[in-house]
């Protein structure tokens, strides 16, 4: 895998992503049914490659990547409900902050000056959002939101330490997990509509093969960069939302996001700022 080719896979990746917000806000479902009904649906999606692969044994980074893909699944369905979609996928960018710290103690990347003058812009752009009241969400919803980018950045940490072997399967385990997890809320809202069933599919099609794709891509990236790049995700997130439903984010907001497109935009146009094995 070539840094330019995963380069191009990941913002592909993004643009799937963010199509999220929208689609979570579409179903009338809770959303821990929702969670679990996406999960279902995308590991079924996924179990023919599984099979075809005959790698059935769960290593401990496949474990780790597994849990913290459950863990952000819950946390970004729920804030997506609770608060705004601009603040949800927001704050799952913040996890360089956090990618940075683990990549360099656990994974021995170096970190370059301009991944430290990226991070700090991101920074900025954040506090820029916190400035904005959050964009009128609700307080829950504005504190689970902070667990998007940590259980992100976990994502992250875990998919560099299984690159050599089959990633991927992080993202199959942690839908059979966050599937099982959810089955009695699920069962609870009785049968969905017609209407539900079409963007819950529609939910689990794209997460099934974004983030199946995105393992792939992470092969040719750091921890670093799996994080910084899918800039198209958090811009057109809200963007969708805002178009189709109205919620409009606010002004502070919107300079926010504007502040972190340019950094993570100038970080992808430079060069590999370390190697990549």
């Amino acid at each position: 895998m070539s840094h330019k080719k995963a380069v191009i896979l990941t913002c592909i990746v993004a643009l799937m992503w963010s199509l999220a917000g929208l689609n979570i806000k579409m179903i009338s479902l809770t959303p821990l049914a929702i969670a679990s009904g996406r999960s279902f649906i995308a590991a079924l999606l996924m179990l023919p490659s599984v099979i075809k692969s005959r790698r059935w044994k769960m290593s401990r980074y496949v474990s780790g990547g597994a849990l913290c893909y459950l863990i952000f699944n819950y946390s970004f369905t729920l804030s997506t409900k609770l608060t705004t979609s601009a603040f949800a996928i927001m704050m799952q960018y913040t996890a360089p902050i956090y990618v940075a710290v683990f990549s360099w103690l656990f994974l021995k990347q170096r970190i370059s000056r301009k991944d430290i003058a990226c991070m700090v812009f991101v920074f900025a752009g954040m506090l820029l959002f916190f400035s904005d009241g959050a964009g009128g969400g609700s307080p829950v919803g504005n504190a689970i939101a902070v667990l998007n980018g940590i259980s992100f950045a976990g994502i992250s940490i875990f998919l560099q330490l299984e690159k050599d072997g089959r990633p991927e399967q992080s993202f199959f385990w942690g839908n059979v997990f966050a599937a099982a997890a959810g089955i009695p809320f699920l069962l609870e809202g009785g049968a969905p509509g017609i209407g539900n069933i079409f963007f819950l599919l529609l939910a689990g099609i794209l997460s099934a093969l974004s983030y199946s794709l995105y393992a792939w891509a992470s092969k040719g990236l750091t921890a670093l960069e799996t994080v910084l790049i899918p800039v198209i995700d958090p811009v057109m997130n809200p963007v969708w939302v805002f178009l189709f439903l109205g919620e409009k984010p606010g002004f502070m907001s919107i300079a926010g996001a504007a502040v972190i497109l340019a950094a993570v935009t100038l970080k992808c146009l430079s060069k590999p700022s370390a190697p990549h094995r």
